[in-house]
């Protein structure tokens, strides 16, 4: 499948106007409507709903593994899962040997209709306590634990939508993304799709630095599925997955 891509450093200020116009002015959505299946092929949605139904993820699992170590379950606790897609992570939540289903609360948050009504299909337990909400303008609920994995590197930017998750949770926030040394820009498009998706980095420093400021103490941690090694995306895109852990001062 060809893939057009445009990559952009942001530290580079000769970029062409016609490329700096489209990373500042981006097709807008209401809340609600496609956003990024549009800039997905048709097979996408297809490909997810399959996933879920089949496939447990690695990073589902080690997640669930650092909040059950890491959390003091004296209480029934909120969790708050941003960018939920089709429900992965809770039905790895459900079934986690440790019996945490128990006493976490889920709360799932997506901005694309699309993915929530399917999401009611397929796990409709938990169909009250999906939201459809953008975090870039939408206050999300207070909680114990927030969990958010390969979402932020797709808005136009970082704020405000990290500190929505950081100043919404009381304890422990587990953040998978893209990290590198410096951070870089990108968008792609695919064959068959409507409209380009961003595919960003984010760097180490600014991670560090938004979570310092909202008095977490953070630590980065290899991700399982991927070790945390470079992946070619394509198209001079390359990508490192990790997870940082940010546990809140008390």
């Amino acid at each position: 499948m060809r893939t057009v891509c445009i990559r952009i450093k942001e530290r580079n200020r000769g970029i062409k106007g016609t490329i700096r116009k489209i990373i500042s002015s981006p097709k807008t959505f209401l809340k609600g409507e496609t956003m990024f299946q549009e800039s997905q092929n048709s097979e996408y949605l297809e490909m997810c709903i399959e996933r879920v139904k089949k496939i447990d993820l690695v990073w589902v699992e080690q997640i669930l593994d650092i909040i059950y170590n890491e959390i003091e379950f004296s209480r029934h606790l909120d969790l708050n899962d941003v960018g939920c897609n089709l429900g992965q992570f809770w039905k790895g939540l459900k079934n986690h040997r440790s019996g945490l289903q128990k006493i976490i609360k889920y709360y799932g948050y997506g901005s694309e209709k699309i993915y929530l009504d399917k999401i009611k299909e397929i796990f409709p337990e938990i169909y009250k306590n999906l939201s459809n909400i953008d975090i870039n303008i939408d206050q999300l609920p207070e909680c114990d634990i927030s969990m958010c994995s390969a979402t932020l590197e797709h808005l136009n930017y970082l704020q405000p939508g990290l500190n929505n998750i950081l100043e919404s949770t009381k304890q422990l926030v587990l953040l998978r993304t893209f990290l590198g040394e410096v951070p870089i820009k990108a968008i792609r498009m695919k064959e068959g799709a409507k409209t380009y998706y961003n595919i960003h980095q984010f760097s180490f420093n600014e991670i560090f630095l938004a979570f310092e400021k909202k008095g977490f103490i953070t630590k980065v941690i290899r991700d399982e599925y991927t070790d945390s090694m470079p992946n070619y995306i394509g198209n001079g895109i390359i990508r490192t997955f990790y997870i940082i852990k940010g546990t809140k001062r008390k």
